[in-house]
């Protein structure tokens, strides 16, 4: 069972992709949230597999919540068609940060299969 965190501050982008996560086979939502800021409390405790996060938020807040989780896979999300390119420079501490550049259920079955 794979734990996926969620961070988007958009109320119905967040609660499509929590429902898409829960209604996945082999996928658990661990929590949603709105912001990095937010969800840092309670990382240590929830320990997500996976945290989906918004294209938009700053690389400092997502580097430190890397720190917090290094052994979680981060993946910004993004609406845009084209999302950019650039992410984040893993570094020894944090883990590996890539781009979602497929629809979310397509990427949350690759996860269990």
């Amino acid at each position: 069972m794979k734990r996926v965190l969620v961070v988007e501050p958009h109320p119905q982008v967040r609660a499509a992709i929590s429902d898409l996560v829960e209604d996945e086979p082999g996928c658990e939502l661990a929590g949603a949230f709105t912001t990095i800021a937010e969800a840092m409390p309670l990382v240590s405790e929830l320990m997500p597999d996976v945290v989906l996060i918004d294209a938009d938020t700053p690389d400092r807040q997502a580097q430190r919540l890397g720190e917090l989780l290094p052994t979680a896979f981060l993946v910004f999300i993004s609406t845009a068609t084209e999302p950019c390119e650039e992410c984040p420079e893993p570094s020894a501490k944090t883990p590996g940060i890539g781009i979602l550049k497929s629809d979310v259920i397509e990427f949350l079955r690759s996860l269990t299969s």
